[in-house]
């Protein structure tokens, strides 16, 4: 028979154990909850017929998968970014908007909360007039997931031709209008514009990305010009000069963009008429 001091050792032994498991499992659980990767977020913009358009945005939240409102939200920056002015960021330009440590998972939607925003055109600036006025918040649906240790990077496309609508005499609405893109997963698209005496022809470059247009200016220089962060796939690309009475434009077919790789075409030549 046991004996009750050994009866009452094993009882010891047994709670000293069940206890320590139980501290175990608790800091392995708060050490899960703790994980952590880095969110990197970055803005590019397509041109648009004004001289400027300079956004704020005070902060940026994230949406997990599965979290019911509005306790899936959480902030993954609350430092204001900005002004920016949107116009500047083409041809390989861009402007970081967040780099931060963010709980891992997989999200859903992003959170944008502008703060003043302007428009100068004609050498007149106007205030914005944001759509969802006085809240200013505009929320995108895109699937992402943060992992342990790993940098996540984002693209925020920005088609401002599509985001500012004039509703009066320089008065102005704001809905932004923005494209999504996995940076690590895009590649792009360069080259320059020119006339057969090496003189720079000023156009519009643009193609579709099955979601949304993308398109820029080249550069007034030299020509150059670059479509960045496509998703991986077959393109067109059409190149319309502004001089559409002395030049043709001109349609490249079947541009394979791979991820991470640039495409150089080189000096794109267009014809006179």
């Amino acid at each position: 028979m046991v004996s009750r001091c050994h009866l009452y050792q094993w009882t010891i032994w047994i709670c000293v154990f069940l206890l320590s498991s139980m501290l175990s499992c608790s800091k392995s659980s708060e050490s899960a909850s703790n994980s952590e990767g880095e969110l990197f977020i970055k803005l590019i913009d397509a041109p648009a017929n004004y001289q400027q358009l300079n956004i704020v945005i005070v902060y940026v939240s994230i949406h997990r998968i599965g979290g019911s409102e509005p306790f899936g939200w959480s902030f993954a920056s609350t430092q204001t970014v900005g002004p920016i002015n949107l116009l500047s960021l083409r041809n390989g330009e861009s402007a970081q908007l967040l780099l931060n440590k963010v709980p891992i998972g997989e999200y859903d939607q992003i959170k944008l909360r502008f703060g003043p925003c302007t428009v100068i055109e004609n050498g007149s600036e106007s205030l914005l007039n944001f759509y969802t006025a006085p809240l200013s918040e505009h929320v995108l649906d895109y699937n992402f997931e943060v992992q342990e240790g790993q940098q996540t990077q984002l693209t925020f496309d920005f088609n401002v031709s599509r985001s500012v609508s004039k509703i009066g005499f320089n008065s102005y609405l704001f809905k932004p209008v923005i494209r999504v893109q996995n940076t690590l997963l895009s590649g792009s698209i360069s080259g320059s514009v020119i006339d057969s005496n090496h003189n720079v022809v000023l156009a519009t470059i643009s193609t579709w990305t099955g979601i949304d247009s993308v398109s820029t200016l080249n550069d007034t220089s030299n020509g150059s010009f670059q479509l960045s962060d496509l998703p991986e796939k077959s393109y067109s690309i059409r190149i319309v000069p502004f001089d559409t009475i002395s030049f043709h434009e001109r349609r490249i077919d079947s541009l394979v963009v791979i991820r991470q790789t640039k495409n150089n075409l080189g000096a794109i030549v267009l014809q006179r008429r």
